[in-house]
């Protein structure tokens, strides 16, 4: 039993590094190429312009990526929504290839849909 057992944990291992290798080439930065771009980058807004950004760790690339309205509440163009504070820390959905597309507090990159407050 414990030879299966370690058998399909050898299997569901390597699967699973599979996907985040996926995702780590699917969701790299455009500018530099960093495959971590995907799970850690920065949400960025301004508030005068109404942009919203992600923002690279490593080069600093910044992309639009969705709408702020004067409240510094965000709305992300692949879906999902959060708040910037007036400080301009990000809290919202968890972001990253598994939320929306960015980083701030909770990942980074730059997938599909994404989670509520």
């Amino acid at each position: 039993m414990d030879s299966e057992f370690l058998f399909f944990l050898a299997i569901f291992s390597g699967v699973m590094g599979l996907v985040f290798f996926g995702i780590a080439i699917a969701y790299r930065c455009p500018a530099c190429g960093s495959l971590t771009h995907g799970f850690k980058s920065d949400k960025v807004g301004d508030l005068d312009t109404g942009h919203a950004y992600f923002v690279c760790r490593k080069c600093g690339d910044k992309q639009l990526k969705g709408q702020v309205a004067a409240d510094g509440s965000v709305m992300w163009h692949g879906g999902g929504s959060g708040n910037f504070d007036k400080n301009g820390d990000y809290t919202g959905d968890a972001g990253g290839a598994f939320g929306d597309s960015g980083g701030g507090d909770g990942g980074g990159g730059d997938g599909g849909g994404g989670g509520g407050e």
